[in-house]
């Protein structure tokens, strides 16, 4: 039976985002035309005044239409000047070749710009019955009209120029707010996920078995709790901690978890005195290594083997974390369970590294699963946020 779905009577389908971005397109050169017709009008008002402070009798038709071509001209050819700008920004490391570039560039817009105005004006004059327009000797008119069109070229190059940046600014800044919310959200994942009610109450469970008559051992899992609680909440906002501070974090874990099950688990943890400073996404190793833990101990019969380690590649941190449960199915080549935590692990390496990090899952030989990650060796403050 097909299912209707009622909706409200005031709902209204979101607007496709194809429609909003040529909304927005409109919308901008819609402001673009404005400020053309502005510059035009402002243009027109000073020949006028000049005119009429020079007791002149020219008619005010002419004025205006000479002013309307030169701006329109201009903003006929903006979408051209735009893409060229665009696409060939100077910068310090290449000033030697693009200054040049643009001043070619400049020379062109003034010829292309000139005759516009010539073609407009003479199609114009005929069309309102004016006669014909003479616009004197053109070898003339390029010199004296490129004076203005230097100006106007780099005027609109460094209006361009301050809005780009602009822009870059707002997107740097909506980027580490939106890393800022993605850490909270880790952290309150973490806590969500792997302190869940289920993982506290067995911990408080074997806490309260162990009391009477292995009190040395509740006493030592109580205080990895806590070590394990404080980790969780002590560290300020950061993106980025050192490598030392997330094995400490992950080691106050892993205590609980062997305590949890003894001999049934066996985690080995290699990272080298030379890896400890390189910087890492906070909270990305103990999910990771919570998700090895549930495979591998979901088959109680046999031993639990998980192993952490880390080490310099040339100017690259690699970390594996290997475990021996069932691994990677061969039909889709996907670890079951594993694809959400993965995926959020992918797209904060990817905020914080871009194309410069690697994640690869593979199958391990002997069996179980082999992840790496491979990210850019750097040891001075994050790019976004702060380090702790």
């Amino acid at each position: 039976m097909e299912k209707t779905i009622q909706r409200p009577a005031n709902w209204k389908d979101p607007m496709p985002k194809s429609t909003f971005l040529r909304r927005s397109t409109a919308r901008k050169w819609a402001l673009f035309a404005l400020a053309f017709t502005i510059i035009w009008l402002l243009q027109f008002s000073i020949v006028m005044t000049n005119v009429l402070a020079s007791h002149d009798k020219l008619a005010w038709k002419y004025p205006f239409v000479w002013e309307m071509t030169g701006a329109y001209g201009v903003f006929v050819l903006l979408p051209a000047l735009l893409s060229f700008m665009t696409r060939y920004p100077i910068e310090r490391r290449n000033l030697r070749f693009r200054i040049p570039l643009h001043m070619l560039a400049n020379a062109l817009f003034g010829v292309a710009h000139t005759l516009f105005m010539w073609g407009s004006r003479l199609a114009l004059y005929y069309f309102l019955g004016w006669g014909r327009y003479d616009y004197g000797v053109m070898g003339y008119r390029f010199l004296m009209e490129g004076g203005k069109q230097i100006f106007t070229y780099w005027s609109v190059y460094f209006v361009f120029t301050a809005i780009k940046y602009a822009q870059q600014s707002r997107e740097k800044e909506r980027t580490t707010s939106r890393l800022e919310r993605e850490l909270v959200e880790a952290r309150l994942s973490a806590l969500k996920m792997q302190i869940n009610p289920h993982f506290l109450f067995n911990t408080l469970n074997m806490i309260s078995s162990d009391i009477e008559h292995e009190p040395r051992r509740a006493d030592a899992t109580l205080g990895h709790l806590s070590d394990f609680l404080r980790a969780t909440l002590r560290h300020a906002p950061a993106q980025e901690v050192p490598l030392e501070q997330e094995i400490e974090f992950l080691g106050a874990y892993l205590e609980i978890m062997k305590a949890r099950f003894e001999d049934r688990l066996l985690i080995e943890v290699a990272v080298p005195e030379e890896t400890r400073s390189v910087l890492v996404p906070h909270l990305i190793l103990q999910p990771l290594v919570e998700n090895s833990i549930t495979h591998c101990m979901a088959d109680v019969s046999r031993q639990g083997r998980i192993r952490v380690a880390s080490a310099l590649a040339g100017e690259r941190l690699r970390i594996v974390i290997e475990d021996n449960g069932p691994g990677l199915s061969a039909a889709n080549d996907v670890a079951p369970s594993r694809g959400i935590g993965l995926t959020n692990t992918a797209e904060r390496l990817r905020h914080l590294h871009g194309a410069a990090q690697r994640l690869e899952l593979s199958n391990r030989p002997e069996g179980g699963l082999r992840l790496t990650i491979e990210i850019p060796v750097r040891t001075t403050a994050a790019r976004y946020g702060r380090t702790a």
